[in-house]
């Protein structure tokens, strides 16, 4: 898979940022892109507090920070079209990516799931996501979905093909959208 020029990792970076009206330590983003147009994204941010709390998910942050959702959800749909533009970009068939952001690293992991005939329905998967990246407790779980946990990570010996990029160069622009300024 080709290197891209960090450019388009510094556009998502300083749009997440921009979404985010607080200070934060991590952020996780996941979404899928089958085909051009079929697709679904998220991301959480862990923020610094003293004391460690749980993640926060972008759909929470209008009616937390008491934002217009219509306007914040349309923030939300630009940063998805910059992350179905790296499909275009990268020019492989990767199907979903997570993108995690800690200070100044940058991580972008790729993979080639088939997610069109998958064993897992979109909510599984997120499940597993947040078990996988945002390290949720599987004692915190419903039995159902602490099995799920237990299935799938007995089930995981096949790993689908990764590429991970790594970016350590980027650079915090002044915020653009004074709306999410809290």
């Amino acid at each position: 898979m080709q290197r891209l020029d960090s450019r388009i990792y510094n556009d998502i970076y300083n749009t997440l940022i921009n979404l985010i009206p607080e200070k934060w330590e991590k952020i996780c983003l996941y979404a899928t892109v089958i085909g051009g147009l079929k697709g679904e994204m998220y991301f959480y941010y862990f923020p610094k507090k003293l004391i460690k709390t749980k993640p926060v998910n972008c759909y929470e942050i209008a009616n937390r920070f008491g934002l217009d959702e219509n306007t914040y959800n349309e923030e939300i749909s630009k940063l998805y079209t910059k992350v179905r533009n790296l499909k275009q970009l990268i020019r492989q068939n990767w199907t979903n990516v997570t993108i995690s952001v800690d200070k100044k690293f940058f991580n972008a992991e790729y993979r080639f799931d088939n997610l069109i005939n998958s064993r897992y329905s979109d909510e599984e998967r997120h499940l597993i996501w947040c078990y996988r990246y945002l390290n949720t407790p599987i004692e915190s779980l419903s039995k159902k979905d602490q099995n799920l946990i237990l299935s799938y990570k007995e089930n995981s010996n096949i790993k689908p093909i990764i590429f991970v990029e790594e970016i350590t160069n980027l650079e915090k622009l002044e915020v653009k959208n004074p709306i999410l300024k809290v």
